[in-house]
This record gives structure tokens, C-alpha cells and sequence, in this order.
């Protein structure tokens, strides 16, 4: 499907929302899982005037029904006859939909006013001319209403964010303004992006789908499913990896894991090539130049390991891999980094559009106006390498014409192209931000939000008197301008002697560890600090090969004190690293993850954490009994 037949069907498909009685500014909602129609139906929302409202497809029938009922929306668009009868059934119940549209084909009695996507599209076509909609695209204004999202809900009824066109619109601008996106857009290149997180959320919508695909003319190429991600990257080998913390560090785990079970003499050239790649990660992070002999362990460092590990993965073509959605640890980061995998993070919310701050490859005391005829050729030689090779699976350090502009480019400027590990970058263009007294980071820019959907008072409360948005985060900038993120203010621990912990960089601590998946750091008005453990029993039951432990199920496996022991040895390495007032003192293992279909997550992954507590009480209780 080309960006041309996606325009076609949008027209065709806005033409039928009209026709269907679809006016400016009406709710129209959009409850389907990412995929090429979900584009097409946004884009159509849209092209009619009315406001779309994007639902997670995991959504429960109590959270569609209030979603439904607190937007307002009245016509619904579902992708699946699934998704579409749940709709009917909420409809008869009462909810205030009056028109609802399918993705696939209906077999069977026909509700009324329920059709199909392409009877709607066929209904535009007949009457409405294609002219007229473009006349109504033509006159859509940056303070129109272009969305409504709803926050994941980790406490309490989900919040509908109200954002414009001109809030959608800063934020493309301020996402793809760095030195080689511009480049690339340039050279209009289409990276293919492998696209797995929902575009309901602002985060995929921005990067994958605005960026990407509207902005960049990118090639999007939609997985199967989060958990077939590996597969699918083996097969598409992408160009782009946007993604959460969790998928970076799985990859970090898979490659250590496979470490370990290495030969002495192989394992001793991975932890050299590792060395080397070190060092390249940490120049970039530094500004400093590595001298030709480290090149050249870096170049050999990429031939005899790194090409090799990045092949079998998939990754032989990637260019930029994207972390955001929560932190990605400083270690996870630096080792992919290493691997020669440009990895860079960024940070934002809901209500700002979902980019604030991006971690990019930027030279931080040179701007392009300033940059000479031979620094411009740099650069060019930069992008020739690192990205248009790169994306057709061609090392940078491979050929001998390659590794040359490589290495007398890097010389020149590359190793001033900053990217540093372990904060989410400096503020993108257009965007102030400072820290409040208690640590909070306070925004302003034209991708901030004005207003939650009819909540005056809670809108009220995150915006201080003089305009900042309150982002709910604690952090702090270096001497440079990028910024670290502690926690979410919210989370913040408060043990009853008065201490102040931040859990969540203990949980990636934990986390860190080979054999534990998940942990959630208790500890509010209490004397000391415990944590609920997920271990990783996959990984277990690989190191426990021949023994009846490999073969237990998870419940057992936790009988087994070669298992426990295991675990209790990985808390006991995050303890060392910790002030006693911090440290875990003891851990409830569990022997099921925290999910979204059973609630201790949201759609985005984030932990619930009250329900996560109401949910363990009694665990959590018996730690402190």
C-alpha cells in the first residue's frame, strides 16, 4: 500500500463519515489494534472535521463504556466483528453510540447503522464529491480539536487529553529536527520502521506513524504482535526499532545470556570487542575523540562480533533504535550503544504530544548555520555510512571506501555528535523547561496541551499560575542541558522514619538482574523497604538445563532453592549498591507477571501500582509482620 492509495482511501472514507452525518468537531472513536486501516481511518477523522479518540483494543466493556460515555463519541469505528459486536452489545445496554463501523467484512443480520468500511467508503464516493472534502481539509485550523487520549489510569478514571492540530503538528516539527533527520529528509530516504507500539498512544503516534510514515514517507511494516516482535524483526530486518525501555533491555539480556554460555576463548573476544565498543559509546557521550588505534579496535571489534551478533538478530539494517515510555537503565543503554546499535531516548507525556526531550545525535556548541563547506561534507559522509549504508545492511567498518569517510569524518565531526546515556537529552526546539523546588520538571511549549476533556479543576491543577505544565516528574539537568528522570513525583517512597526513596531506580536495578523479570519496591510510611518479584523463569529454567527444575512449572520452580537462591543472589547485588535505608530487606517471589489482561498493568506497560498493593496485600503484609 502506497502513501498515495492511503490519501485515496482517506478521502473516500472521510467523504462516507460526512455522508453518515459526521459534522466538525463531533467525537468519532477509533477502537482497533495498530495497523495500516488505523492510519486511514485517523486521517479520515480528521479530513471530516471531527475529533478522533483512539482506544486501546485490550480495552475492558466497563473502561469502553466510560471512555464512550465521558467523550461524548457517537459514531465508533471498530476493526474486527469482535470489537464491533462488544460495541453493539454496550449500545443496547444503553451506551449513546449511534453509528457504528467495521473494518471487515459482516456476514450475517445487519444491526442498524452498522456498516462496513467499505460500504462507507463506497456510500462517500456517491455523495459527496472528492473536492468538497479537500476544501474542508484545506480549512482545518491549528486550535481545532484534532484528538482526544486518554492517559493509561494508573490511578483512578483515565483523563482525556485534549490536543490540536497545532499541537500534533509542533510536535512533528520538534521531533525530526535534528542534524540527520533533516539530512535524511533531504535525501528522502524511507526507512522502513517496524511498528509494534499502539498508535492509540501519543508515543508510537508521534514516532512511527506522524514522523515516520506522514513526515519522512517512511515504510511501515506492522508486527504480528509484542510477543512475536523477535521473529518479526529476523524476518523484516528494520530500519527503525521505536520501542519501550522493556524491549532494549530483553535485548541486553538475550545478548549477555548468550554470552555466558560462550566458550573461554569466544567469550574472552566478546568482552574485548565489548571493551572496545565501550569506549566508542562513552566518546560519543563525552565528546571525545577516540585516537586511530581505538578505531581500529572498534572497526575490528565490528567484523569479528558485533556484525555477526546484530545478523542473527535482525538488526544488520538498523539505523535508530528509539527508547521512551519509561527509563531505560544507563547500563542497557551504554551496552547496545557498544554493539554499534544507535540507540537514543527520549521523554515526554500524554500531554505534551509525547516529546519533550530527545536524547538525539546532536553537536551541542555548533549550529548549522555555522557549519563550514567541509563540515557540511561531513556530515554527508556521516549520513552516507550511518544511515543510507547502514539501512541496506552494509557496516560502515565493511568496504574500504566506507570505513575511510567513516573514519575522516568522526575525525572531523562525528565525535561531536553528543549523545548521552543514562538522560533523555535536551529540550527540543522550542521547548522550556526548569525544576521546581520539590524537583519537579515544569514544561512549556506548543506541543503542551490546554485542557483535560470537561475536568476544569484537575486542569487547573497541572499548570501553575504563570502557564507551567506540571509534568508529575522529578529530575534534574546537568551542566549541559540533558536532563535525568528520577521518578514519577507520585511514586516517591516516604518510609516512616522520614526517608524519601525513589523506587523506580531500584526496580531497574532489580530488574537488571538475569533472573528477574519484574519487581515493585514497597515501602510507603513503613519501616524498611520490600519488593514483589517476578523472576524471569525462562532464563531459570536455561540455566538449570538437566536438572528437575528445568522441566517444573513456575509455581513449583519456587520450591526449589537452587531457583531461590538465585534470585535472593540478585537482590543481595543491588543491596550492596544501596544505603541501608534503601536496601530491599525481604522480597515475596511470585510465580505469575504482572499483566494488562489481569489488570497490575496498563496498556502502556507502566505497574498500577495501588492495584498491584491492594492485589498483594497479603504478601506485602507478611513482610512486615
Amino acid at each position: 500500500m502506497t502513501w498515495k492509495i492511503v490519501r485515496e482511501q482517506v478521502l473516500d472514507l472521510g467523504r462516507g463519515l460526512v455522508s453518515l452525518g459526521v459534522e466538525k468537531d463531533d467525537r468519532v472513536a477509533l477502537f482497533s489494534e495498530s495497523r495500516p486501516w488505523w492510519i486511514v481511518a485517523d486521517q479520515a477523522i480528521q479530513a471530516a472535521g471531527a475529533t478522533g479518540v483512539p482506544f486501546y483494543s485490550t480495552l475492558t466493556e466497563a473502561e469502553l463504556a466510560f471512555m464512550i460515555k465521558d467523550s461524548g463519541t457517537r459514531v465508533l469505528i471498530a476493526s474486527t466483528v469482535d470489537k464491533a459486536e462488544l460495541a453493539l452489545r454496550l449500545r443496547q445496554e444503553g451506551v449513546p453510540l449511534s453509528t457504528i463501523i467495521v473494518m471487515e467484512p459482516w456476514s450475517g443480520g445487519r444491526p442498524d447503522n452498522l456498516y462496513t468500511v467499505s460500504e462507507t467508503m463506497e456510500r462517500g464516493r456517491r455523495h459527496m464529491p472528492a473536492g468538497e472534502l479537500e476544501d474542508m481539509i484545506d480549512s482545518v485550523d491549528p486550535h481545532d480539536t484534532a484528538s482526544i487520549i486518554y492517559t493509561s489510569g494508573t490511578t483512578g478514571n483515565p483523563k482525556g487529553v485534549v490536543l490540536t492540530q497545532g499541537n500534533w503538528t509542533a510536535n512533528i516539527r520538534q521531533a525530526s529536527n535534528s542534524t540527520l533527520v533533516r539530512r535524511q529528509k533531504e535525501r528522502n530516504l524511507h526507512l522502513v520502521h517496524l511498528v509494534h507500539l499502539p498508535l492509540c498512544h501519543v508515543y508510537g503516534r508521534t514516532t512511527d506513524y506522524h514522523v515516520g510514515g506522514l513526515h519522512l514517507g517512511g515504510v511501515l511494516v506492522f508486527a504480528e504482535r509484542y510477543d512475536t516482535l523477535a521473529r518479526d524483526i529476523r524476518e523484516i530486518r528494520p530500519n527503525v526499532i521505536i520501542s519501550i525501555p522493556r524491549f532494549f533491555e530483553k535485548l541486553y539480556d538475550a545478548v549477555q545470556s548468550r554470552a555466558e554460555s560462550l566458550s573461554p576463548r569466544t567469550r574472552a573476544l566478546f568482552k574485548w570487542a565489548m571493551a572496545a565498543g565501550t569506549k566508542y559509546a562513552e566518546s560519543m557521550a563525552t565528546g571525545k575523540a577516540l585516537d586511530t588505534g581505538d578505531m581500529l579496535k572498534l572497526a575490528a571489534a565490528d567484523r569479528l562480533v558485533f556484525s555477526r551478533i546484530k545478523k542473527n538478530a535482525g538488526l544488520d539494517r538498523l539505523v535508530l533504535g528509539v527508547s521512551g515510555g519509561g527509563r531505560l537503565p544507563e547500563k542497557v543503554c551504554n551496552f547496545i550503544r557498544a554493539l554499534g546499535i544507535q540507540l537514543n531516548e527520549g521523554y515526554g507525556l500524554t500531554e505534551t504530544c509525547a516529546v519533550l526531550n530527545f536524547n538525539e545525535p546532536e553537536i551541542l556548541d555548533l549550529s548549522e548555520e555555522n557549519l563550514t563547506r567541509r563540515d557540511n561534507r561531513m556530515i554527508e559522509w556521516l549520513v552516507d555510512v550511518m544511515v543510507e549504508s547502514q539501512a541496506r545492511g552494509l557496516s560502515p567498518f565493511a568496504g574500504f571506501l566506507r570505513s575511510i569517510k567513516l573514519f575522516i569524518a568522526y575525525r572531523r565531526i562525528g565525535y561531536r555528535l553528543r549523545v548521552k546515556p543514562g538522560t533523555v537529552g535536551r529540550p527540543v526546539v522550542d521547548t522550556e523547561e526548569k525544576i521546581a523546588d520539590d524537583g519537579e520538571i515544569l514544561a512549556k511549549g506548543p506541543q503542551v496541551f490546554s485542557r483535560y476533556w470537561n475536568l476544569p479543576r484537575e486542569t487547573r491543577e497541572v499548570f501553575t499560575d504563570d502557564g507551567w505544565f506540571k509534568t508529575g516528574d522529578i529530575g534534574g539537568f546537568d551542566d549541559e542541558g540533558f536532563l535525568s528522570i528520577t521518578d514519577r513525583k507520585k511514586d516517591i517512597i516516604v518510609t516512616a522514619g522520614g526517608k524519601n526513596i525513589a523506587p523506580l531506580p531500584i526496580e531497574e536495578a532489580l530488574t537488571a538482574q538475569l533472573f528477574i523479570d519484574q519487581a515493585m519496591v514497597v515501602g510507603d510510611g513503613r519501616r524498611y523497604c520490600t519488593a514483589l518479584i517476578v523472576p524471569d523463569f525462562e532464563k531459570i529454567a536455561y540455566r538449570m538445563t538437566g536438572t528437575e527444575a528445568a522441566k517444573a512449572s513456575p509455581k513449583d520452580m519456587l520450591s526449589n532453592r537452587m531457583v531461590l537462591d538465585l534470585i535472593r543472589g540478585g537482590i543481595d547485588d543491588v543491596n550492596r549498591g544501596l544505603p541501608r535505608y534503601k536496601q530491599v530487606k525481604y522480597c515475596s517471589i511470585l510465580s505469575e507477571p504482572f499483566r494488562i489482561e489481569t489488570g497490575e498493568l496498563t496498556p502502556s506497560m507502566k505497574m498500577k501500582r495501588r492495584v498491584i498493593e491492594k492485589k498483594f496485600k497479603k504478601e506485602i503484609d507478611a513482610m512486615y509482620e
